[in-house]
Parts: structure tokens; sequence; C-alpha cells
């Protein structure tokens, strides 16, 4: 006890002296959520650009890697947005993104979409375009058979009664067995159990070339938490040793984290905790945690609302049950696996074109980044 306290009261030191600013962290939530990434999704390879950065950046740290080149690749069927995008509904050409959007996620021309449309026009080629009150969230299109329909959602407001004539110019391509990777590295500790952080660094790509989604709050600022712990890691030798996990695929269905834990590069038995970061711009209103409830996690879930009684970093640590609305679930079957991320402004948006780095709040980063440190060092 008495030397793992040594240990961790030596990192935690070269942490105050090194590393209490978000600088670094900014750093790369403003290179992630750059124009040349793509909106780090499946246009123009988004996520392997992404991935390439990511990668030189550990190898320029001192992060060893898990895999070559840090590279762990798989595949999955998916579409990309890539080039012109128009639409004109009797003559009138409408605005991509405010005035009408690709139908997200899975959902595509079902009976039951179909039935709540306002008004539906279906293309020459089988695409649909349906009128709503409201356009849905942006999201990459899921579903993995080329043959159903996708839908053009449409403020219904903006459509003519009578819908004599659609000319739209939407490229959606698919591809079969599409190439991406988790980005994974270490840091060697004292002994062989393991900390590992996760962050998803993948996004939305992009609505064909006019609208590209930047993703600094999702999930850029996640990534950011996580490469500046592996920063610090490098600066003096953990006494466990860390892990960390960047993962694409999250936007998909979590893909990425259920392939690492389907095809483990480490030891999942000998993971003392996995803290997933997903959200982490803003954080007025405190901390939420996600599965601090089971009996695996919640002594760390107790540890972090000590912590923040000690500091007073947080206006709130709210615990919530295991969900699978991030990496950590999967996950979660292996190890102890905690996610965390912030309540409350400042941040962008949410899977649109305003989630910037500009809208990136970071006031409350230090602050959080201090208990995140002191959890990675629990006995």
């Amino acid at each position: 006890m008495k030397r793992i306290l040594f240990f961790a009261l030596l990192f935690l030191l070269s942490c105050n002296l090194q590393a209490q600013d978000s600088a670094y962290a900014r750093k790369i939530i403003r290179t992630l959520s750059s124009a040349k990434m793509q909106g780090r999704g499946t246009s123009y390879k988004g996520d392997s650009i992404a991935a390439q950065y990511l990668a030189g950046e550990m190898q320029r740290l001192g992060v060893l890697p898990l895999q070559v080149n840090y590279m762990q690749h798989f595949t999955y069927n998916c579409y990309s947005h890539e080039g012109p995008i128009s639409l004109r509904v009797n003559g009138t050409e409408l605005m991509p993104y405010t005035q009408f959007r690709i139908y997200p996620s899975s959902r595509y021309a079902t009976p039951n979409n179909l039935e709540k449309a306002l008004h539906k026009k279906q293309l020459k080629d089988g695409t649909w375009l349906i009128g709503v009150e409201k356009l849905d969230t942006y999201g990459p299109i899921l579903n993995t058979d080329p043959a159903n329909p996708i839908c053009i959602e449409v403020l219904d407001s903006l459509l003519p009664k009578r819908i004599k004539k659609v000319v739209a110019d939407i490229p959606v391509n698919y591809h079969h067995g599409y190439k991406t990777q988790n980005v994974v590295g270490y840091v060697r500790g004292v002994v062989d159990t393991m900390i590992v952080f996760t962050a998803h660094y993948d996004h939305c790509g992009t609505m064909g070339d006019g609208i590209i989604f930047p993703g600094a709050h999702d999930n850029a600022s996640g990534v950011a938490a996580v490469m500046d712990l592996a920063r610090m890691a490098t600066q003096q030798r953990p006494y466990y040793t860390m892990v960390f996990m960047l993962l694409s695929g999250e936007e998909s269905g979590l893909l990425g984290s259920h392939y690492a834990v389907e095809n483990p590069l480490i030891d999942f038995k000998k993971v003392k905790l996995l803290c997933n970061i997903d959200l982490f711009c803003g954080g007025d209103d405190g901390i939420m945690v996600f599965n601090a409830k089971s009996d695996n996690t919640k002594p760390f879930f107790d540890k972090i609302k000590h912590l923040n009684d000690e500091l007073h970093v947080a206006r709130e640590v709210r615990p919530r049950d295991n969900s699978a609305n991030s990496d950590h679930y999967w996950f979660s079957l292996v190890c102890p696996s905690i996610y965390i991320l912030t309540m409350g402004k400042p941040y962008g948006g949410y899977h649109d074109p305003y989630d910037t780095c500009q809208e990136c709040g970071l006031g409350h980063y230090v602050d959080y980044m201090s208990i995140i440190k002191q959890l990675a060092y629990l006995e």
C-alpha cells in the first residue's frame, strides 16, 4: 500500500507540475474537428485520416503500440456521402441540412416511417422524399442492405401541397467491407495490472461535399482527454500499466469496442478499471457516470464522489445504470467499466455542423481531469 501511494504521489506531482492546463487537449480537439478530417467518418476516409494523426501522436509521445503501427483493423458495411448534393422540389432549391437531410441511422423507408410522413413521394431511383415537422438528428446511415431505399427528410412547411417534380442529386455510396481501425497503445507500468482509457474518435463524416460534421464535443473532446492522459503517463512511469484505446465505428453502433472485446489485445482479467470518456466539453452542471451501480464499479463511483467532495470541482456527480450508449458497454461484459461525460454547457451542437472547437468550453477540463487522474491510481 505504501509503495502504491508513493508512485501515485510521484505521478500526481508530475502531473501538477507539467500538465495542469488544457492547451494540449485543445490542440487535439482543434485538429480532429478541422475540415481536413472530413468529419472523421467514411466520407473520403476521414476516419483513417484521423487514425493516422492519432497514431503519429502516440508515437511522438512515446506510447508503445499494442498492434503494428498502433492499428487494430476491422471491417463493416456502411455508406459514405461524397460529392455535390442538391434537392429541387417544383423548381425551388432547398438548403442541405437546414431544410433537408438524408434520413439517419437504420431508419429507412419503413412502413412506419412512411405512414407518419406528412407528405411523401418516391423518386425513380427508389429514394423516398418524406415531409416531416422537424428534421431528425443527423447520423451515419447504418442499414447494411443496399437494396433498401433511402429517405430524404424535408421540412414539410417548405413542401408544396402537390409535389410535381423532384430533382435530387444525393450521393450515397455503399461500401461492403469498409476498412477502419482502432488506435491502440500503452505505457508500461511497474505492475501489469491495467487501467484502460477509451474514447471513440469517429464521427458523422459529411453530408455531401457541402456539410461537414466537426464533432468537437462528440467526441474529439474525449479523445483529447485520453491523449492528455497518455502524455502525462509518459512523463513519469506509472504504477499501473496504462492502456489507451481510441475506437472507430461508435457512431455506427459501438462497432470498434465490440471488435476490441471479441478480438482482445490485452488480458481483460488484469484490468482494474476501464474508463470511457465521451462528450467532455462544457460541464457547468457537473459530470455523469454510467454503470456506476454495478458491484464491480460502485467502489470507483464512490471514490469519484469522495474526491469531488474533497476537491469541490463538479456541481453534481450523477450516477446512472449501465446502458449501451457508448463504448464502455461492451467492455463492461469483461471488466469493470464506467463511462464519464460532462453535463451542461458550454459546447457546440450535437451531430450537426455547429459542434466546433470554437464552441467547445474547457473551463472545467483541468478540474474534472484531476478526478480522473486520481481514479487511475486507486488501490
